[in-house]
């Protein structure tokens, strides 16, 4: 089965959010049927699942950043504050949720959250979008 949407979709939704930002770029995506995704910071690439449970998988953004084993959600939280305030760039930023332990991050477009998660799945800590 394939997904009810395109990385083209996904890459426009990015795109047309404008001043709403994250919580307008979720939106776009529930609409088009994005149940969650999924974004390894390492390298990037990004798993976007629909109410089936059908994947779409972008290709890597970056080289891989090596994550590190020991979990620091603090100089995490940290780096987010920093990523929000504008001070850095995405780049910059995965570089130090992986230097921090952060694996991935989970997005859920229904209860706008943002799930941090180190390199065993196990959940760091949440945010409200």
């Amino acid at each position: 089965m394939t997904t009810p949407f395109t990385i083209a979709d996904i890459e426009r939704a990015h795109a047309a959010a404008g001043p709403e930002g994250v919580c307008g770029t979720m939106r776009l995506l529930r609409g088009l049927g994005v149940a969650r995704y999924i974004s390894h910071i390492s390298d990037g690439h990004s798993e976007f699942f629909d109410g089936s449970g059908n994947v779409l998988r972008t290709e890597p953004l970056h080289p891989p950043y090596p994550v590190a084993d020991t979990p620091d959600p603090d100089a995490a939280k940290l780096a987010l504050g920093r990523h929000a305030r504008g001070e850095t760039d995405y780049f910059t930023f995965a570089r130090q949720l992986t230097a921090a332990g952060v694996a991935t991050w989970l997005m859920d477009p229904d209860a706008m959250t943002c799930t941090f998660c180190c390199r065993s799945g196990v959940p760091l800590f949440a945010e409200p979008l």
